[in-house]
C-alpha cells in the first residue's frame, strides 16, 4: 500500500476527531499520541530511513483495525441485564428547582437539599449513613465501587442540568442485596468550588475502590459521553469500556466533564465522569436558565448506571469481558491487517 494512502488516513483520523469537537469512537484515550507517532515515523521512512515503510504498513495498517475493530467486538462480548429504571427522575429534579432553588456550597438551601436526599434515600429503604448522605451497601467483598453526584450549585443557578439531573439518577437506582462488590452511592457536595468532598473522600476512603463513575450533567443532550481526566485515561481505560459495552451509547473520551471524578483519577483510582452537556451544548449549565431537563435522557442514562450497578453486584470480575474483547480485537486486527498487506503486494504484483 502506498505510503501516501496510509499516512492521510492516519492525518485524516486526527482532523476528523479535532473537526467533530469530540472524540469519534476510534478516539480511545491513547489514540492521539498513537497516532502522532506513527505520521512521525512515516514521514521518517518517506524523506530519511526508507527501509521502516514495510513495518510501518503492518502497524499502521494493525492500529486502524484496532480502532475499528475494540468498539464492536466489545459490544458483542459486554452482559446484558435484564434491568429497568422505574423512578420518575424529573419530579426530584423539579422538586430541587422549584421547591429549594439554588444550592451554593455551604448555604442554607444546600442543607435544605441533603435533607431532601436523605428523606427519599430513608422511604426507599436504603440504608444512609452519616450526614453527608452516603448509601453504603456491603458485599461479599471489601473492594467498593462508587457512584457519586453532586448536588450543590453555582450561586444564582437552579442547577437542574447541574446536577439535579446526577442527583436524580442515584435516587432511582437500585442495589440487589448482598452484592459482589460494596457498593457506594455517594451525594457530594462542593464540586462548584473545587469538588471539595469527593477530594476529601478520594484522600481518605479505607477501601480499595474498584471503580468510580461520577453523574453529572445527564438530563440534556444528544450525545452521552465517558469522560476521563487526561493525567487518568491509561487507569480508566479499561472502566470507560466496560461503561460503553454496558450502555446503549457512549463515547469513551478525554473530557469534556471535569467533575467528581476527577480527585480519584488523580489519585490513580479508575474513575469516569459520565455527561450529557457541555457549555458548548447547552449554553444554560451555571446560569439562572438551568432549569429544565429532558426527562427520557434521564432515564436513558439511569438505565446505563443501573446496568453499571447490577454489573458490579454481579460479576466476580467486572472487567474480564473487557480483556477478552481487547484479545480478540488485537487478535481480529493482526489477521485483518496482514489480510489487506497480502492483498495489496497481490494488486501489485499483477499490475507488474
Amino acid at each position: 500500500m502506498k505510503p501516501e494512502v496510509l499516512l492521510s488516513l492516519l492525518l485524516g483520523t486526527v482532523l476528523s476527531s479535532v473537526i467533530l469537537g469530540y472524540p469519534p469512537l476510534y478516539y480511545i484515550y491513547l489514540v492521539h499520541e498513537i497516532l502522532f507517532v506513527l505520521i512521525f515515523f512515516w514521514f521518517i521512512s518517506i524523506f530519511l530511513v526508507k527501509n521502516l515503510r514495510k513495518p510501518l504498513e503492518i502497524i499502521t495498517l494493525f492500529f486502524l483495525c484496532l480502532f475499528v475493530v475494540l468498539s464492536p467486538v466489545n459490544k458483542v462480548l459486554a452482559p446484558d441485564y435484564e434491568s429497568e429504571f422505574i423512578d420518575d427522575p424529573v419530579a426530584h429534579v423539579d422538586y430541587l428547582v422549584e421547591e429549594i432553588g439554588e444550592r451554593p456550597y455551604m448555604s442554607e438551601n444546600e442543607k435544605i437539599a441533603a435533607a431532601y436526599i436523605k428523606d427519599v434515600l430513608e422511604e426507599k429503604g436504603s440504608p444512609v449513613v452519616d450526614d453527608n448522605v452516603f448509601v453504603f451497601v456491603e458485599g461479599k467483598r471489601e473492594d467498593a465501587v462508587i457512584v457519586c453526584a453532586h448536588y450543590d450549585t453555582v450561586p444564582g443557578s437552579p442547577g437542574a442540568d447541574d446536577n439535579g439531573s446526577g442527583v436524580a439518577v442515584l435516587l432511582g437506582l437500585t442495589i440487589p442485596e448482598n452484592p459482589e462488590y460494596t457498593i457506594v452511592l455517594a451525594f457530594f457536595t462542593g464540586e462548584e468550588v473545587g469538588m471539595v468532598e469527593s477530594r476529601y473522600f478520594a484522600n481518605e476512603f479505607d477501601r480499595r475502590m474498584v471503580g468510580v463513575i461520577s453523574v453529572d450533567t445527564v438530563g440534556v443532550g444528544e450525545d452521552f459521553h465517558i469522560s476521563s481526566l487526561k493525567e487518568g485515561r491509561v487507569t480508566s481505560f479499561f472502566l470507560s469500556q466496560v461503561v460503553y459495552g454496558l450502555s446503549d451509547t457512549g463515547v469513551p473520551s478525554i473530557g469534556p466533564l471535569y467533575s467528581d471524578h476527577v480527585p480519584f483519577n488523580k489519585k490513580g483510582v479508575r474513575a469516569v465522569g459520565l455527561t450529557r452537556s457541555t457549555n458548548r451544548k447547552y449554553p444554560h449549565i451555571h446560569s439562572e436558565l438551568d432549569v429544565t431537563v429532558d426527562n427520557s435522557k434521564l432515564v436513558e442514562t439511569g438505565e446505563t448506571v443501573q446496568e453499571i450497578v447490577l454489573h458490579f453486584s454481579y460479576s466476580g470480575d467486572p472487567y474480564l469481558f473487557v480483556y477478552e474483547a481487547v484479545v480478540c480485537a488485537v487478535i481480529i486486527s493482526g489477521i485483518l491487517a496482514f489480510a489487506v498487506e497480502n492483498l495489496m503486494n497481490r494488486i501489485k504484483m499483477l499490475k507488474e
